[in-house]
Formats: C-alpha cells, structure tokens, sequence
C-alpha cells in the first residue's frame, strides 16, 4: 500500500461498514435546542502545532494531545477530547496525501468560511457540516474543506477534508458514531448544543502564520 494510500485510510471518515471511533458527536433527538441568548462562553486556551504555523482555540476544558502518523508518514496530529476524555476531532498537520471518491448525494446543514487558513493559491477553505448518501449507506461530515466538498444534490464528488497549506496541508475531522445519527432531523437538532458550537467555533478559529 502507498504511503498515500494509508494517510487516506487514516483519516478518512469511516462508512458505515467501518467502525468509528469513540466519539460524543451525537446527541438525543429529544433533547431540546439552547437558546443561544443563554448558552455560556466558555474560556478557551490555545493549542499550535510543535511547527509553529497552525494553531486553534479549544474549551480550556478540553484537551489536546499530540501522536505521530502511522508508518513515518509526515505530518502531526492533534486529537481534541472533551472534559470526560471522550475523543471528539483530529487535525492532521503538515501531511501529504490527497483525496479521492466517488458522486454522492449531499445535504449541507451548515457552512462557514475560514479566511485565516487560505491556501497558497489563494482558496479560501470553508468549514462544512453535511450529510451524503451512497448506494444504500449514508455518512456525516464536519470539518474544514474545499468549497467544492459543498456542492449540494446528486453526482457530487465526495467529501475532502484536506486543505491544502504552505507546510503541506491539513486534515480536519470530528468523530460521529455509526451511524452518525438516526436521521437527518436528529443531526440538525445537534446543531443547537453547545458541544456543536463549540466544535464549529473551534474549526473557524483555525489560523495558518
């Protein structure tokens, strides 16, 4: 297997025939929206990669753990748990595979751009939430991405989450069970926790120096 090859399984996120990690990405369809008048800020800390480039703000209850890729491939990953130490989002640095798939059919639930971690060519990554359906297997997404990883409806390309940057480029992934959710309307409901938006504000803190 190429060393391309094997960053993709890494990182790529797992279908429905590929058992995820431990993650807290979903959360009971009855539990009710927070009024974002009433949700707390939290207090952040910062994390940057050992590089010095990328860095991110993150609940200063949660931590932040580095590992090093697999087979010596380049790169370091960062792992982001929550207080009780559940695994919630890797961010891979530095690393050089690319991104390959089939056409999907997407929905797009949320969407962002990331101004602070423009490309070298000058594409401007967007943070993304979606859900795609392939053959009879459905999948959910969150992370940062191309704008074309956001194109909605049938014969999309599948979901990329690499981006390219100057050291090389970065992959971004939160964790979801599988199946990620019950239904469609349970992943909008999720969008309404504080475990949501701090995982986006996360995400759309990311900056690139």
């Amino acid at each position: 297997m190429s060393n391309t090859a094997e960053r993709t399984a890494t990182l790529g996120f797992p279908t429905s025939s590929t058992p995820a990690p431990s993650a807290t990405g979903t959360a009971p369809a009855s539990k009710a929206p927070v009024s974002p008048a009433k949700r707390a800020t939290p207090a952040l800390k910062t994390f940057t990669f050992p590089d010095g480039h990328i860095s991110f703000a993150y609940p200063e209850t949660w931590t932040a753990r580095t590992v090093q890729p697999p087979a010596g491939l380049p790169g370091v990953e960062a792992i982001v748990a929550d207080a009780e130490g559940n695994d919630l989002l890797t961010l891979a640095n530095g690393v050089t595979a690319g991104c390959a798939g089939g056409p999907v059919s997407r929905r797009v639930f949320d969407q962002a751009s990331v101004p602070a971690m423009t490309a070298p060519n000058g594409t401007e990554p967007r943070f993304g939430f979606v859900a795609e359906s392939y053959g009879n297997g459905e999948g959910y997404f969150m992370g940062l991405t191309d704008p074309r990883s956001l194109k909605e409806g049938e014969g999309a390309s599948s979901w990329c989450n690499l981006i390219p940057t100057a050291n090389g480029g970065l992959f971004t992934r939160v964790y979801f069970n599988d199946p990620g959710f019950p239904n469609r309307g349970a992943a909008e409901a999720w969008m309404a926790t504080d475990q949501y938006v701090q995982l986006k504000a996360l995400l759309l803190s990311l900056h690139y120096a």
